[in-house]
């Protein structure tokens, strides 16, 4: 059963209005990112694994900045790095589209073509919105394991943020390809 809000957003209000309830008194921070951290690693990264071990770098050092920091200002740190994550996973999504299209116009000139009806352009938009999906409902399932904790809000950025960048990485990975 689809409900009309995301399930996600209401665990993130959730663990959001406990960490204003338990830091009330302590006015958030303002966040100071910058997404270098991580660009270094992963240029110094060697293999997928590698890199995602790089996901979450720029965050921590948004937040290690930060005195006296709330569950809350770690959770916006990791909301900036997600946003840096999402820009490269649009145009990656954008660039693979292209490609997509082309290989699709080059393989309908092909014998195989009538046997082989599947179009990659199809089947990218399908990925992508389940991937969205997948996205939400795992990392609600992060947040609800924690609810009721001052983690509710972190558990979720960090599982967005970890489970946008992957699909960045695959986008870039995919969009490099040779056949």
């Amino acid at each position: 059963m689809t409900h009309p809000f995301s399930i996600l957003r209401v665990a993130l209000a959730l663990g959001l209005s406990v960490a204003v309830l338990t830091g009330a008194a302590q006015a958030q921070q303002v966040i100071k990112f910058s997404p270098e951290a991580t660009v270094a690693c992963i240029a110094q990264a060697k293999t997928e694994g590698t890199r995602m071990d790089c996901v979450g770098t720029s965050a921590k050092a948004c937040f290690n900045r930060i005195k006296g920091r709330s569950t809350g200002d770690i959770a916006a740190c990791m909301a900036q790095e997600t946003n840096f994550w999402q820009r490269r996973m649009d145009k990656a999504l954008d660039a693979m589209r292209e490609k997509a299209k082309a290989e699709d116009a080059a393989f309908m000139k092909t014998a195989k073509a009538k046997y082989v009806p599947f179009k990659l352009t199809e089947d990218l938009e399908t990925m992508q919105e389940r991937w969205a999906a997948f996205r939400e409902a795992r990392c609600a399932v992060e947040a609800m394991m924690r609810r009721g904790t001052r983690f509710t809000s972190t558990a979720a950025a960090s599982c967005v943020m970890q489970e946008t960048a992957r699909q960045a990485m695959f986008l870039e990975t995919a969009v490099a390809y040779q056949k």
